[in-house]
């Protein structure tokens, strides 16, 4: 018999072990909650075997749990990282919807959560690693916890609600780099249509970038790792958007696009795609121009 009863935003995870919590299990195992893409059947270009399974979607496995109670959907869309990954074309098998590293939290979302549900939790607009910032309140998530200094992966979620009353002085980012960043995910979380294609997603997100960096994308191929290094502290990070993994790609497309707004109007305004395509030609017109003169 399990308790899980997720909240407005919890992450999956956080929902099941207040739910352990409260029958007194102190642990969580990930097969519990990890929601992982089937692999494709067949062997796609290599001429072996079969002929590759064709799927406009991914396909996931799910714990029993969900499957039992018929409330796979439900979880996919409102409790994961699906929905960001499906509006940027990452659903693939490397695709990670569930991350196993996810317990951080906003001071004062769980002061507030306490205050008006009786419970803090962690929202899973937070988890994703590149977020270190809230959305809603620009604190900076904290892994400790302020009040009686226990980490917060070793912390019972049930009881940080108690400790979220005594947490003051919360550090804030509001209107930085990182801040715009944390409310491009949370956006895009809500996203509820069909999964972008991944080439149309890559297109967007590759003319977007070549824009609005052109000048550093001319004069250093290396532009877009130095520039995320920049803006958020990140040591490591791979730069080529085709290839990039889905955290990388998220941060590219947040500097190619700057909005969930803009983004998403790209993906389904005819007209803001036309525009884009002819910004890319004048600059491509622009640069063939600069190489004849300095040749």
């Amino acid at each position: 018999m399990k308790i899980f009863s997720p909240l407005p935003g919890e992450y999956v995870a956080s929902a099941l072990q207040r739910g352990n919590e409260m029958l007194g299990i102190k642990t969580l195992s990930p097969a519990d909650f990890r929601i992982i893409p089937i692999p494709r059947k067949g062997y796609a270009r290599t001429g072996l075997g079969q002929k590759s399974e064709y799927r406009k979607h991914a396909v996931f496995q799910f714990p029993s749990l969900f499957t039992e109670r018929k409330i796979t959907e439900e979880i996919l869309q409102n409790h994961t990282l699906y929905p960001l990954t499906a509006a940027l074309g990452r659903s693939t098998t490397n695709t990670i919807v569930t991350p196993t590293t996810w317990k951080k939290i906003c001071p004062d979302c769980a002061y507030e959560d306490f205050e008006n549900l009786g419970t803090a939790y962690v929202h899973r607009s937070h988890v994703q690693a590149s977020v270190q910032v809230c959305s809603i309140h620009g604190s900076n998530l904290i892994t400790t916890c302020p009040a009686c200094s226990t980490p917060i992966q070793n912390h019972d979620i049930t009881s940080l609600g108690v400790c979220s009353q005594k947490y003051k002085n919360s550090i804030r980012q509001l209107n930085s780099p990182n801040h715009s960043y944390s409310i491009f995910i949370a956006e895009l979380l809500n996203y509820k249509g069909a999964p972008v294609k991944r080439d149309d997603a890559q297109w967007i997100v590759g003319k977007s970038l070549y824009i609005k960096y052109f000048n550093e994308m001319c004069s250093d191929e290396n532009y877009s790792s130095k520039i995320i290094t920049r803006e958020f502290g990140a040591k490591s990070i791979n730069s080529n958007y085709r290839t990039a993994s889905d955290q990388s790609f998220t941060i590219q497309a947040f500097l190619g696009c700057g909005t969930a707004e803009r983004y998403l109007d790209l993906l389904t305004n005819k007209a803001a795609t036309a525009q884009l395509q002819k910004e890319v030609n004048a600059l491509d017109h622009a640069r063939r121009r600069r190489k004849t003169l300095t040749a």
